[in-house]
């Protein structure tokens, strides 16, 4: 155990828990909630690292619905305060991304994209009544087989993420990356059989960039008839089991007994060039 853990805990400052997620990180099984709400997964993880290390924990989460990889490294490459106020601060890292690009998808993104700027306001309601009938179908007659971000690309930009952290911070933070979590729910047409192979490819990258990992889907799936009606988010009896494994990890990392995530291999302004041609 390292020095700075076994000082007194009022001598030490918060700790600062980053979690870069998306709509799960803030949402259970009723509907979006408040910040610091003692329910989701954020605040599990900082409750039993507060339990386990003696030290209070601060969390930060940054997240929004439908937050992809895209989002995220875009976010950790061009907006200052994300980048050097929240991430370059943080003594520990979840990076709970890549569900919403694992989600099979029906029509195009780039159609939904357009979707918010058409008028006039009658349209635009009729585009999106469109679209939520017709994606279910398509997703169907697809087999739900086509991710919403290809393979070759989540990989790209995940990596650019998890480096782009790395240089932030400096390799000094304790960090775990989060696997996906299913969309086998009606919009999605109940299809989803790539969750498996996607996780792995996942969380295999996560490993080689020196962050621990959890998959989320075996901690979810025990739990299907309590799931949203939307059947992707998840009531507290899930929220509790992956913050509790998510700590799990972070905890050896933070008392010294496991190596954090360390250096890139590359130079973070290498990586913030890349992600231009997204």
């Amino acid at each position: 155990m390292n020095a700075s853990a076994q000082r007194d805990p009022a001598e030490q400052p918060p700790l600062r828990l980053v979690v870069l997620g998306d709509s799960t990180a803030f949402t259970d099984a009723t509907g979006p909630c408040l910040p610091g709400h003692p329910g989701v997964y954020p605040s599990v993880v900082a409750r039993e690292l507060t339990r386990v290390l003696d030290r209070e924990v601060a969390p930060q989460v940054v997240a929004r619905p439908g937050q992809t990889v895209r989002d995220t490294a875009r976010a950790l490459t061009k907006d200052q305060h994300v980048m050097f106020e929240v991430v370059a601060q943080a003594d520990a890292v979840i990076v709970g991304v890549g569900s919403f690009d694992h989600a099979p998808v029906g029509v195009p993104p780039s159609v939904e994209a357009v979707v918010p700027y058409l008028r006039p306001e009658a349209r635009r309601r009729q585009a999106r009544r469109l679209l939520r009938a017709t994606y279910p179908p398509l997703v169907r007659l697809q087999g739900g087989r086509h991710p919403r971000t290809p393979p070759s690309e989540f990989a790209r930009l995940y990596r650019l993420l998890l480096e782009q952290i790395r240089g932030l911070t400096q390799g000094r933070t304790a960090g775990v990356a989060l696997g996906p979590t299913s969309h086998a729910a009606d919009y999605y047409g109940h299809r989803h059989p790539g969750i498996t192979a996607a996780t792995s490819r996942q969380l295999a990258i996560a490993a080689e960039h020196g962050f621990a990992g959890v998959p989320a889907w075996p901690l979810v799936r025990t739990d299907l008839a309590h799931l949203n009606p939307d059947a992707i988010h998840w009531p507290p009896s899930v929220h509790e089991r992956v913050g509790l494994a998510l700590a799990a990890q972070l905890v050896p990392q933070l008392l010294g007994d496991a190596p954090r995530i360390g250096m890139p291999g590359t130079p973070s302004c290498r990586s913030t060039r890349a992600v231009d041609g997204d």
